[in-house]
């Protein structure tokens, strides 16, 4: 996951190599990445496309963007929501 979105970041950044080489699960996405607003909302929607979650609006927060590692633990429970939904439906 952490990969996808590296490679996310990098395609709404321009690829950037020195972006590239310096993300890390510790990169604050609001400080150390500078998304612009148009930019973090085309984020959020790719991050919703390409890792294939629903991410919950109403549980989110800004400090799931301190770090991509807290992001990535915001997704992940995001996912397992999407999945206990499904099984429900069924």
């Amino acid at each position: 996951m952490f990969e996808k979105i590296i490679d996310i970041l990098c395609e709404i950044k321009g690829e950037d190599l020195e972006l590239r080489d310096n993300l890390t699960p510790a990169t604050d996405l609001n400080n150390d990445v500078g998304l612009d607003s148009l930019q973090m909302i085309q984020f959020m929607l790719k991050i919703e496309e390409r890792l294939n979650i629903t991410i919950d609006y109403d549980e989110f927060d800004y400090i799931h963007l301190e770090s991509i590692g807290s992001f990535i633990e915001f997704l992940q429970s995001c996912e397992s929501k999407n999945h206990q939904y499904e099984d429900v439906k069924q």
